[in-house]
């Protein structure tokens, strides 16, 4: 029977039914739409955790492979008599005074106090109180800047050559009077005016010439005017170091010809 012959019920019926099928059918294809979907997202998530996982691994591995160097010499800071520190080249003075208060060894009962004020036992209570990586000093300093617009800097090496790139510059400052310029800033402040103070940067380019702040650490703001403050581990490492988590310490750093002596000596 021919739809003309048959009843318009019948055929009203044979509508909705047809609807129907074609409903059932776009359902289908949506669901199988939906599960495609859903699998390629699945396959797309598992890619970016493995991703992930090769970045992070990749990153640990160079860190591992590039470990930070020291750029500048005399990180322990020994004084060059009362007047200087060895391998520091200041400038922007009219006077300076070193003092060498404190030397502090990996165990901390090998510490030496070696002017009585307690300063390594200051240091200890307040910035770090465990095993060290190395002896260091703590240095009394006592400054007065000459009249000169240029920058007092307590190490002047620029010019060298070893602080540009990437790079990290920190110390262990307590200010005792006076004030301080430059690019290096507290970090991190500790109890008794102590503060880890630091600056960073990165290689920018791969074509230009790195640069490097001239005025790390500037002692006075103003011309003609005095200051004193508490120093230790002033230097500048390799790389982009995280200061806040991981702090500062002493670095390993590459012989040069000038720091061997001659036989004899």
């Amino acid at each position: 029977m021919s739809n003309q012959e048959k009843p318009m019920s019948q055929r009203l019926t044979d509508v909705v039914v047809a609807a129907d099928n074609l409903t059932q059918t776009v359902q289908d294809k949506i669901g199988n739409i939906d599960a495609t979907v859903a699998a390629k997202s699945a396959e797309v998530d598992v890619s970016i955790a493995q991703s992930k996982v090769s970045i992070d691994n990749f990153i640990v591995g160079a860190r591992g492979e590039a470990s930070h160097i020291l750029l500048s010499k005399n990180q322990r800071m020994e004084p060059l008599g009362t007047t200087g520190i060895k391998h520091f080249n200041t400038i922007g003075l009219s006077s300076f005074e070193v003092i060498k208060e404190a030397t502090l060894h990996g165990n901390p009962s090998h510490d030496v106090d070696h002017t009585g004020n307690g300063v390594a036992a200051d240091f200890r209570a307040n910035v770090y109180g465990g095993y060290v990586n190395g002896y260091f000093n703590i240095l009394r300093i006592k400054w007065t800047r000459n009249n000169r617009a240029h920058p007092a800097r307590i190490d002047d090496n620029w010019y060298r050559g070893y602080q540009q790139g990437s790079m990290t510059t920190a110390c262990y400052l307590k200010l005792i009077t006076g004030d301080v310029e430059g690019v290096m800033r507290p970090v991190v402040n500790y109890q008794n005016d102590w503060s880890l103070y630091g600056t960073q940067s990165k290689v920018t380019s791969t074509v230009s010439q790195f640069y490097g702040a001239h005025t790390k650490l500037g002692l006075s703001k103003s011309t003609e005017t005095s200051g004193e403050a508490l120093i230790c581990l002033f230097g500048t490492a390799s790389g982009y170091i995280d200061l806040e988590k991981v702090g500062w310490g002493i670095y390993p750093e590459f012989a040069r010809p000038s720091d061997i002596p001659a036989t004899g000596v």
